[in-house]
């Protein structure tokens, strides 16, 4: 994967800009819960601008992809592997604390559970990615560079978190999914979950091409 990542360095450092920019929008929203500015008015209502858990989420997966972008050859697998399983056992510990919000009858806690699940199958992809799941001697496919198996399984995870973004980048009332979500107030709310999934696909199939 460090090889296709420093071949191509002006899609590399375009990437590294969208999570640079991505962590400062999160880092920001984050900063202002703490100062307790975390609603602003949106229609008739007054909602949350940041979700303190899917946003650190947001964060952490963005030093994560920076570490593994700006320092390709340098990244310990070891470490990357031991950090994005850590980040996978806290997920999937606040993934039940919202299931059990949910099914006590806290309907928003539906849309959280969502936003969890879609950051544990991020990090999972991720932590695949760096796994050496691609040392398991299958064969390159004829012309591509592609391995057969774990490659092809993961162009196609690929390919569904590059039609996430698509869906996220369509207009409010022509993707439900954002409102699934909770993404569907500003375009700040929406970029860090699109630039998750172009970062994702493009780890993915940097892994998948190697």
């Amino acid at each position: 994967m460090g090889e296709f990542v420093q071949e191509y360095a002006v899609l590399r450092w375009g990437i590294v800009a969208a999570f640079v920019l991505t962590a400062t929008i999160v880092a920001g929203r984050l900063a202002a819960v703490a100062g307790g500015r975390a609603v602003v008015a949106e229609g008739a209502g007054v909602v949350p601008v940041a979700d303190r858990e899917s946003d650190a989420a947001h964060l952490l997966m963005c030093l994560v992809m920076l570490a593994m972008l700006v320092f390709p050859a340098l990244a310990a697998p070891g470490a990357l592997r031991g950090v994005l399983t850590a980040m996978l056992v806290v997920y999937a510990a606040v993934l039940a604390g919202r299931i059990a919000r949910w099914r006590g009858g806290d309907r928003a806690a539906a849309g959280g559970c969502a936003v969890i699940g879609y950051h544990i199958v991020a990090a999972a992809a991720m932590l695949w990615t760096v796994s050496g799941g691609m040392r398991m001697g299958a064969m390159p496919m004829t012309g591509t560079g592609v391995h057969s198996g774990p490659g092809a399984a993961m162009l196609v995870l690929a390919a569904l978190f590059a039609l996430d973004a698509v869906l996220m980048i369509l207009p409010g009332r022509a993707s439900p999914l954002r409102h699934v979500l909770g993404h569907s107030g500003s375009p700040a709310v929406v970029l860090p979950h699109v630039v998750m999934d172009l970062g994702t696909t493009y780890m993915l199939v940097a892994a998948a091409l190697n």
